[in-house]
């Protein structure tokens, strides 16, 4: 094995191999919550105001886990049986990781959706994966509606970005999403369910066993030859993800790194690095639902002392040439790691030099999760 080229190129301490324990996806939250309950796990940021204040919400790992384990109970009351197919259709919320954990923790498979998805793109994944249940923000309703006849949904999950904020934040933040046309009424009807209902259940969740290899995720790639193709990761697939990449990232401190989550949980790089291995070393996740918004990046980066940044070159580019960028503070940045595209060397090199950190690039396949 010593003979293989490339392992000439790993970083100093990383070993050619490792061993896994095993254990299901849903365990990951259980067991991070056993070490810091207390500590913050998701923390919303969606604008800085003067004066300190933000708006923006929090939840600790304990309440994380106790809403997944609400949100689960209701999945079941719902109907919701093992191995059912539950698509989650968000930007990154707190209400997706809340929901991917819930629907593990129901014994029922994750199906990640674009939501900038077509009608015609969403009815193929729909139709392909066969998810009887959608969580979606009320926004996108009207588009599930032109093809869900052509589909097998009978369960909606409507949520929307304000409904983990407190009073005054909370209306006013809706009243912006409404004018930008991201929340909309949604008429009462049957199958039609709000997030905040499930996630303050009260019915008992039964327990589901789950082994190895059953499959939790379809995490649909390409669509470059042709429509978009599930690739079916079990509990094993992705937990050895995480044991990969932690052992790659070996200087992270457990429980005191700050994630910047901006890259979306529904691609499953976002997913795998942001969510998945932040919440297995404790990381405090600073979830932004747009990252398009370089100037709010660099904000978070500053105030939350960020040090984790998984993201793409295009990203880096954007916070490279922006024009105040040299006014920002970036040194809590420790490891950045960048993929989906190539990245060229003289931006990881100027990323490097504004930073102090150091910025990897990676490769990886969905098929190889």
């Amino acid at each position: 094995m010593s003979d293989y080229p490339w392992l000439k190129k790993y970083e100093e301490g990383v070993p050619p191999t490792i061993d896994i324990a095993m254990r299901p996806l849903a365990q990951l939250l259980r067991d991070a919550t056993q070490k810091y309950a207390n500590q913050v796990a998701l923390h919303m940021v969606l604008k800085y105001l003067p004066l300190g204040l933000a708006i923006q919400s929090r939840m600790t790992f304990r309440q994380l886990d106790q809403a997944s384990d609400r949100f689960a109970a209701g999945l079941q009351k719902m109907g919701l049986a093992p191995g059912d197919r539950v698509s989650v259709m968000l930007p990154n919320l707190p209400q997706g990781v809340i929901a991917f954990f819930g629907i593990l923790k129901a014994g029922g498979v994750v199906v990640n959706t674009n939501p900038i998805y077509t009608p015609r793109e969403l009815k193929h994944q729909l139709q392909d994966s066969g998810a009887e249940t959608i969580i979606m923000i009320s926004g996108l309703y009207e588009r599930l509606q032109q093809i869900r006849d052509e589909t097998a949904i009978k369960n909606v999950i409507i949520t929307d970005i304000p409904d983990t904020l407190g009073f005054p934040f909370k209306q006013l933040v809706a009243k912006q999403v409404r004018a930008g046309g991201l929340m909309k009424d949604v008429p009462t009807a049957a199958g039609v369910h709000r997030f905040t209902d499930l996630v303050n259940s009260t019915a008992p969740l039964a327990p589901v066993e789950t082994a190895p290899d059953d499959v939790v995720l379809f995490q649909y790639t390409g669509g470059t030859t042709g429509l978009a193709k599930a690739a079916m990761l079990t509990n094993a697939n992705l937990i050895s993800n995480v044991a990969q990449i932690d052992t790659w990232f070996a200087h992270s401190e457990p429980g005191k790194e700050v994630m910047l989550a901006s890259i979306p949980f529904f691609h499953v790089y976002g997913m795998t690095v942001a969510m998945l291995y932040g919440l297995e070393v404790g990381a405090r996740l600073v979830i932004v639902p747009d990252p398009r918004n370089t100037t709010h990046i660099l904000d978070i980066i500053q105030k939350e002392k960020v040090t984790l940044y998984p993201g793409i070159p295009t990203m880096y580019v954007a916070i490279i040439n922006h024009p105040k960028v040299k006014e920002y503070d970036l040194h809590s940045v420790k490891a950045c790691l960048s993929g989906g595209a190539a990245l060229p060397v003289e931006v990881a090199q100027q990323f490097e030099r504004l930073t102090g950190g150091r910025l990897v690039e990676g490769f990886g396949m969905t098929e190889c999760a």
